[in-house]
């Protein structure tokens, strides 16, 4: 039941968004490409020395890092739409935000990319799962629906990436005379996860869960009149489910290395004074 078919629900949204998708696929991978050189010609042994794989996982998180600063805009996209609408999550499934689909397109080309990296670079299961689930959902959600909402997962989310993948990044690279700035972005990550995607992530997606299971009554009892597609609609929920599930069990990760680094601040501070 629904509006429309497979094609216009499944294929008719790469055919139309082609001339962004296939650029920002290729800009992610050409990026990724740059930076490797730009790290070799710029820190030379300090980069070089590291493993292969050490040095992949730095030019992977400076993507990521960047895909975070450029998804900064639909987070203004996101915030600029709830103060049109009073600080409300507006109910009108099918609206656009204007100036979002740039974004709304960009994060799908990045989530491409991403679950190319982590089958490439063998990251772990999770990581796959949220690429995948990540990318399927974006790509669902630019048909487009449910802007209100979504842009607050591909906006919002993306805000805590870069001061964990720099602080990382500054951490394998040993730069000990910014260790005070290490700290100081490990703490906004920390801080930012939890409002964002643990509090906030788990209100939106209630939200929108609520509003879903509405729509979909409703267009059960108008014959499937309402909804372009009830199958996308219902994967679209298991999927935000899922990437919502994976906060949770991440910030206890995050509970237990800040916890860590505390008690390692703690010994160091108590070995200088007995010293």
């Amino acid at each position: 039941m629904g509006l429309y078919g497979p094609y216009d629900l499944y294929i008719a949204p790469l055919v139309r968004d082609y001339a962004v998708f296939l650029p920002m696929l290729g800009f992610w991978f050409a990026l990724q490409w740059i930076l490797t050189l730009l790290y070799r010609h710029v820190l030379g042994d300090a980069f070089t020395r590291l493993t292969q794989r050490v040095r992949d996982d730095v030019v992977v998180r400076t993507v990521s890092a960047l895909n975070g600063l450029l998804m900064f805009g639909a987070a203004v996209c996101f915030v600029s739409n709830m103060c049109d609408h009073n600080f409300a999550l507006s109910g009108d499934y099918y609206a656009e935000i204007p100036g979002y689909r740039f974004f709304r397109i960009s994060i799908v080309s990045y989530f491409a990319w991403d679950i190319i990296v982590c089958f490439v670079y063998g990251w772990n299961l999770m990581w796959k799962v949220h690429a995948i689930a990540s990318f399927l959902g974006a790509y669902l959600l630019s048909f487009p629906f449910s802007d209100n909402h979504g842009s607050y997962f591909t906006g919002m989310f993306e805000l805590s990436n870069a001061p964990l993948h720099i602080s990382t990044i500054m951490r394998t690279l040993d730069f000990k005379a910014s260790f005070s700035l290490v700290l100081v972005m490990e703490a906004l990550f920390a801080v930012l996860f939890l409002l964002i995607r643990v509090l906030g992530g788990t209100v939106v997606t209630v939200s929108w869960l609520k509003l879903t299971c509405t729509q979909l009554v409703e267009n059960y009892h108008a014959g499937g009149a309402l909804l372009h597609g009830e199958v996308p609609v219902l994967i679209s929920m298991v999927l935000i489910v899922l990437v919502q599930m994976l906060q949770y069990i991440w910030f206890v990760d995050v509970v237990r290395e800040g916890i860590r680094l505390l008690t390692n601040i703690r010994g160091t501070r108590q070995k200088t004074r007995t010293d």
